[in-house]
């Protein structure tokens, strides 16, 4: 993760909207301003989820009438990129969190070319994870592929089908056990990748999960996360110590620019017996 001082002169707030690949603007601003990755904020508390997600890639744009938004304006100029922004997100999961993951596009400068969005894409081989990531000792049963990090974000491909499942019937859409181990497996790989030791194990203590429509198999998944553990936490003495962390992690699963289904998971960290 970036520190601070990695971007020494960096506030969230940018003069141009050319400077991060993900602009934050408000609402009223969305008409006037061009940006290939635009995510419309509402309010303080918006913009300040948003930014713990995308970290070092995103700033919050005003342009000339920064005047007309006084608490964007003074969040912003007040609050550094980096670990500061991306640090353990302390407060509950917003009431609106999966809309607010859905504003930021699955497509993007920072992913592409590490997923496969199409048919025609997947025709290459998916890579794998490894298998240590989602705590699976035969490759066969990892089903996520191309891992990419974008700020606090982990995308991920999905496989469809695994030797650990075993449906009686065939069917044209993925069955609803299987999209569940593809956001359990998710979850523990993104907690994995923002900082918990692999000899530390997650306890899951919660699933919820909103289907929105079927998940073909003929066509490419995108599983994406945000988790609200952060590496900072995890300084000595705390790995030393053993001491449990409780966590939550926002998971979707995306198929041809839309939101298949959703949910929040649960878990308390807790380091393995010696």
């Amino acid at each position: 993760m970036d520190s601070v001082s990695s971007h020494p002169e960096r506030r969230l707030r940018v003069a141009s909207p050319e400077a991060v690949p993900f602009l934050l603007v408000p609402e009223p601003l969305l008409p006037e301003v061009e940006h290939p990755c635009r995510i419309p904020v509402k309010n303080v508390e918006e913009a300040e989820f948003l930014a713990a997600v995308l970290q070092e890639h995103c700033g919050l744009y005003l342009g000339a009438r920064a005047a007309e938004f006084p608490a964007l304006a003074e969040w912003a100029d007040a609050t550094p990129v980096g670990v500061r922004v991306g640090e353990q997100w302390k407060k509950d999961p917003p009431e609106n969190v999966s809309e607010l993951l859905a504003r930021i596009p699955v497509r993007n400068a920072v992913s592409e070319g590490r997923q496969s969005f199409t048919e025609a894409e997947q025709a290459r081989p998916l890579e794998r994870i490894d298998p240590v990531l989602v705590h699976k000792r035969d490759p066969a049963n990892v089903l996520l592929a191309n891992a990419c990090r974008v700020g606090a974000l982990h995308q991920f491909n999905a496989f469809t089908d695994s030797p650990e499942f075993v449906f009686d019937h065939p069917s044209e859409h993925v069955q609803g056990m299987l999209l569940t181990e593809l956001a359990r497996q998710a979850a523990i790989a993104a907690i994995h990748g923002v900082g918990l030791p692999l000899d530390w194990s997650l306890i899951l203590t919660r699933l919820t999960l909103e289907f929105r429509r079927f998940v073909r198999n003929d066509v490419p998944v995108v599983i994406r996360t945000f988790a609200s553990f952060r590496l900072p936490e995890w300084a000595e003495p705390v790995r030393s110590d053993g001491r449990r962390n409780r966590m939550w992690i926002a998971v979707q699963g995306w198929q041809e620019d839309t939101c298949c289904y959703s949910g929040l998971i649960g878990a308390v960290s807790a380091k393995a017996a010696s």
